[in-house]
């Protein structure tokens, strides 16, 4: 199994992924890489976390880099913690998996 693998849980129908997100980034990238103590994936956005808005560029990057629609991806928890769960439908595990081993 990836190192990474455990931070994303699901089957067929959808997954969950744990995120560790670091807004106002200066160098944003949605996978930078993956913490193997809390179990997440490391990622950075432009948005300051203000008023949602670095919530909602996490879903957009998220969506568009697993290539589903922006309306699969919901935020489950952390909306207002670095740490975040976030569930996408229409997509499997294997998939995710593969993207993830794309770019970490």
């Amino acid at each position: 199994m990836e190192p990474f693998g455990d931070a994303v849980t699901g089957g067929e129908d959808g997954v969950i992924l744990a995120l560790e997100v670091s807004p106002a980034s200066g160098k944003p990238g949605f996978f930078t890489g993956y913490d193997p103590w809390r179990r997440s994936i490391r990622c950075a956005v432009r948005s300051p976390p203000e008023r949602g808005r670095a919530n909602r560029e996490v879903i957009e990057s998220l969506a568009m880099a697993l290539g589903v629609p922006v309306a699969s991806v919901t935020l489950l928890s952390g909306a207002t913690q670095p740490r975040k769960r976030v569930r996408v439908e229409g997509i499997t595990r294997d998939a995710v998996l593969r993207v993830l081993g794309q770019v970490l």
